[in-house]
């Protein structure tokens, strides 16, 4: 969709710059880097989209677009050659903040129904930005629906919602596939015109007040695998390493482009609050800031030589103010499988952080 905006970009940048600099929470992540002596944050890293995507991000992002145009018009072939035979699809974002069912789930033929069946009479992206790594990328982005199922109650009509999503995609036999899409914010009928670029960093530090910060108990989810179980001891393994400062293993067993996305607003559009790269987060675990990292409610999602893992960690950091010592986040990360080995790809917070100060004012462990 295109949307013309008339604030200079220019002026947006500076403006929410100087509003991030004052906002309290920038300021006490500030405080935090000053008292454990690390040296100051990497740069965010610039922002690919399609307006200046090359080689296979610009592929990619086109592919994107090219399935959205092939849902509406019910292309049935186009669709299902572009999805992977464990493609999967998560509707609604209550797995974001530790729902049990967390919305509709749909396998490959349950999605090819759909777009058999033209569900939805509108499907057009906007602001989709994508992370590239190697032969693996996630696109994280918006998209207006009108869903418009043959079965829907005709006294309620049909209404434009807004989807905040996050998709997979992988090369497989020298051609890329989506493999999982997961909503991270929606669906909502607010007015779809929104800019999401016009967002200042100070909105991305906190929530909209219809969705507040939950303390959700914690659940313990048996892996459905033995490829999910091992997944799951390797996460723990690299909380350990975290905390124990141990380089060597976080360096072995993190791709050489790992990212790690801080912060929930770019699940609505904002600000990527804090990014780290792999050799700032190594700095981070070479100092020893984090005191805790312990998972819990953590589910697993399994495509072969994929697996994205979702759930929550609660974390102490060394030189923290009393009163946000403690902080809890829920996230997705992505692992890869390479040269029989799983390897931490990139991680994404999907809401929080949530602070306080003690461990069970922000999870009840």
């Amino acid at each position: 969709m295109n949307r013309c905006f008339c604030q200079p970009s220019h002026l947006r940048r500076l403006l929410a710059a100087l509003v991030a600099c004052c906002a309290p929470g920038a300021l006490g992540l500030a405080q935090q880097r000053n008292t454990s002596g690390l040296p100051p944050r990497p740069p965010r890293p610039p922002e690919i989209t399609i307006a200046n995507a090359t080689g296979d991000a610009a592929e990619i992002l086109k592919l994107d677009q090219n399935i959205e145009e092939a849902v509406v018009r019910g292309d049935v072939a186009f669709v299902g050659g572009v999805l992977s035979s464990d493609f999967h699809f998560r509707h609604g974002d209550g797995w974001t903040r530790g729902e049990k069912t967390g919305g509709m789930e749909d396998d490959r033929d349950a999605f090819l129904k759909r777009v058999k069946d033209k569900e939805y009479l509108v499907h057009d992206l906007d602001n989709v930005r994508i992370e590239m790594h190697g032969d693996m990328a996630l696109t994280w982005g918006r998209y207006v629906s009108l869903f418009m199922p043959p079965n829907r109650n005709t006294a309620n009509p049909g209404r434009l919602s807004t989807i905040w999503f996050e998709r997979v995609y992988a090369k497989r036999n020298g051609k890329w596939v989506w493999v999982s899409h997961r909503t991270v914010h929606g669906p909502t009928t607010s007015p779809a015109g929104i800019d999401p670029s016009a967002i200042t960093p100070a909105q991305s530090l906190t929530y909209e007040p219809g969705l507040p910060r939950l303390h959700v108990k914690a659940e313990q989810y048996p892996p459905e695998s033995n490829d999910a179980a091992e997944v799951m001891d390797f996460e723990k393994r690299i909380g350990a390493a975290i905390v124990s400062g141990d380089t060597e293993f976080f360096r072995n067993y993190s791709v050489d482009d790992f990212s790690m996305t801080h912060g929930d607003g770019w699940t609505r559009g904002g600000w990527q609050q804090v990014v780290d790269n792999k050799d700032s987060f190594l700095a981070k675990v070479a100092n020893k800031l984090y005191l805790a990292h312990d998972f819990d409610s953590v589910r697993v999602e399994m495509h072969n030589d994929i697996a994205i893992t979702y759930g929550r960690y609660v974390a102490a950091l060394k030189g923290s103010n009393p009163g946000r010592a403690w902080f809890a986040v829920w996230f997705e990360r992505i692992y890869r499988k390479r040269n029989g080995n799983w390897m931490y790809v990139s991680h994404r917070t999907v809401h929080g952080a949530s602070y306080g100060p003690t461990r069970e004012s922000v999870s009840e462990f």
